[in-house]
């Protein structure tokens, strides 16, 4: 302090020389004399404060005290030093002995008693100081770790005592004993029988992951006894998946690479039976901070693992069963088929929400079979479940809405040990589509055969050969596209059957409710293709009202004609087609009313240019549409 203010004085006398001489030489030497002064006046002031003139000041021990307070420790067996401040002043040779300095006194001697000490346990000294420096000096004892001098540790207990005739001094004696023995009394003693009454194993490792102890619990848990399982590691009863998880949570705990581990893993009890467990542990440390191991439990969770585990299984389930394009079911054998369950699948099916179904809250399944169904849907479930078979079956059943679809429908009863049946269960899917294509491709073939028209997949490997021949031999035929389709409007804006107009494009299904009308009217138009009956010729059904002529024996009457070039095959096509416009477009009597049927004819002639059937059906087709745009009536060549 007093080299501050030292300093702080001669600055502002350099200070005010300077400043003093920007004003001229007198004030140059004015401004720092009066500094001065000043300075010596505030000096003269404290010395004679109240503050200053009472303030005790510390004795300071002089040399022959200093050698008496070594005296002293040298003659105390126990290890020894005097310390003035932080210093150590003397160490007897116990101490020298136990730091292994034995000999080198002037190695410790001078040294701040702080290099001797773990830098732990630096706070921990400072407080044994200010408690020995109070009037109460009898608790200043504590447990120190001292350094040696190949840099081991050694834990002694340290009373620190203040030296009355040597001012400042202090003497710290040092014993082995690292902490009193503690005050027992009864509840201590039993603390081993209350913690063996728990149903939670409780254990205690060393820092390499042995068991030190562990309560009864183990041995219910586990099956092995406290005397075998001592001095082993926990994952001893371990499952063979599970011991590397278990030695690695323990033995990061007892070594100090954490503080705490939480795991769960597989046990097996003595009698081979598997079981989940939770582990926790926590590290084991002394009141001095000293880590000894660790310390946990062990938890039995195999029942909440098994609800877990069952309650990942429904969500699985339920998952897949909603990805299922159908209803799965279970229910009871009875006429109304009572449903126990239903999948969510119900809704995409028939409309109806699972809990509409089960136990007939708001309808019972039997009653959405087709009446026409339900006795044979009994029947094939009762004759697969009399011979315990799976049974596959499909009918009509209603939706939401009360149209009627078809479904495939397989399932199985379940029965106990004893053979009694005790529910069935299967999956319901909707097959109306391929139920539709099924009938579509029965009423064609009914069609092609009523009017005796060649059926599409014979005509178009009848064409392909036809074409293949054609441009090997060099011989003549045609292909013609006649286009009916503006019937089908006009039936239309007569009022005609909608639902006719699906049936003539061969869309029409079971159950739709078509008219007879257009059927008639379409059974009408294929036999007036009688100018191309004849073997040379053949006539198929396209779709929506259009016709394919393979022509290959071109005839105009009873006799055929010998065609001498190409010259003569346009006008004998021509005049084939254009009998067959004739006669397609007659007029149609539906429901006493005369109908105007207009006919467009596309002509393809047998070329080079045609690489394969479908070109030459896409040229007749273009030539169809160009001749509907002239009107009805008129017959254009491909190409020509």
């Amino acid at each position: 302090m007093t080299l501050y203010v030292f300093s702080a004085w001669m600055l502002a006398l350099l200070f005010s020389a300077v400043v003093g001489s920007w004003y001229g030489a007198a004030m140059a030497y004015a401004l720092p004399a009066a500094v001065a002064v000043c300075g010596l006046s505030m000096l003269w002031l404290a010395q004679r404060l109240p503050w200053y003139v009472g303030r005790p000041h510390p004795p300071e021990a002089d040399a022959r005290q200093v050698q008496w307070a070594g005296q002293l420790c040298h003659n105390i067996s126990s290890p020894s030093l005097t310390i003035q401040g932080q210093q150590v002043t003397f160490a007897n040779q116990a101490f020298l002995a136990l730091l292994n300095y034995r000999g080198r006194s002037d190695q410790v001697v001078g040294l701040p008693l702080t290099n001797l000490l773990h830098p732990v346990d630096h706070a921990r000294f400072a407080t044994l100081m200010a408690i020995a420096a109070g009037e109460d000096a009898s608790d200043a004892e504590g447990v120190l770790r001292l350094v040696r001098a190949d840099g081991g540790t050694v834990k002694m207990h340290a009373s620190i005592s203040p030296l009355p005739a040597v001012p400042g001094s202090l003497l710290i004696q040092f014993s082995p004993d690292a902490a009193l023995a503690p005050v027992r009394d009864g509840v201590e003693e039993t603390m081993p029988v209350v913690l063996d009454q728990l149903d939670l194993v409780l254990f205690k490792t060393d820092a390499e992951g042995r068991i030190v102890y562990v309560n009864r619990a183990w041995e219910r848990l586990t099956g092995r006894s406290l005397a075998e399982s001592r001095g082993r590691p926990i994952s001893l009863a371990a499952h063979p998946e599970d011991r590397d998880a278990a030695d690695k949570a323990v033995l990061s705990v007892a070594g100090g690479q954490s503080d705490h581990a939480n795991v769960e893993l597989r046990m097996v009890n003595a009698g081979g039976t598997v079981f989940w467990v939770t582990l926790r542990a926590r590290t084991c440390t002394l009141p001095d901070g000293d880590l000894v191991g660790a310390v946990g439990t062990l938890g039995e969770v195999t029942r909440r693992r098994r609800a877990e585990e069952i309650g990942s299984n429904r969500r699985y389930l339920n998952t897949l069963l909603a990805n299922v394009p159908g209803m799965v079911y279970r229910g009871r054998n009875d006429p109304d088929w009572t449903m126990e369950f239903v999948s969510d699948g119900s809704m995409d099916l028939i409309g109806f929400e699972p809990w509409e179904l089960v136990d007939n809250h708001r309808v019972a399944f039997g009653s959405l079979i087709h009446p026409e169904d339900r006795e044979f849907v009994w029947a094939q479930v009762q004759a697969s479940l009399a011979q315990h078979k799976p049974y596959q079956i499909s009918y009509r059943i209603a939706d939401v809405g009360g149209n009627y679809l078809w479904v495939w429908e397989q399932g199985r009863g379940v029965f106990s040990s004893q053979g009694e049946l005790l529910a069935i269960e299967g999956f319901i899917t909707d097959v109306s589509e391929r139920r539709g294509a099924e009938e579509r491709a029965r009423r064609r073939m009914w069609f092609e055969a009523r009017t005796g028209m060649t059926s599409r997949a014979i005509f178009d490997a009848l064409l392909a050969w036809t074409l293949h021949q054609s441009q090997l031999n060099d011989f003549p035929f045609a292909l013609l596209w006649v286009d009916v389709g503006g019937l089908s409007s006009v039936l239309a804006g007569r009022g005609g059957d909608a639902a006719g107009q699906l049936l003539a494009s061969g869309l029409a299904g079971p159950g739709s409710g078509t008219g007879e009308t257009a059927e008639q009217v379409l059974d009408i138009v294929a036999r007036r293709f009688r100018p191309v009956s004849y073997p040379g010729a053949a006539v198929t059904y396209l779709d929506n009202y259009q016709f394919a002529v393979l022509l290959t024996d071109f005839r105009a009457g009873e006799t055929a004609r010998a065609l001498s070039g190409s010259s003569d095959l346009i006008p004998a096509v021509s005049q084939l087609a254009s009998r067959l416009v004739q006669e397609l477009s007659a007029p149609l009597s539906v429901a006493g009313e005369s109908i105007a049927v207009p006919v467009a004819v596309g002509i393809a002639i047998a070329d080079a240019r045609y690489i394969g059937a479908e070109s030459m059906f896409a040229a007749a087709r273009r030539a169809a549409t160009q001749a509907s745009e002239l009107g009805p009536g008129h017959c254009e060549f491909a190409d020509e």
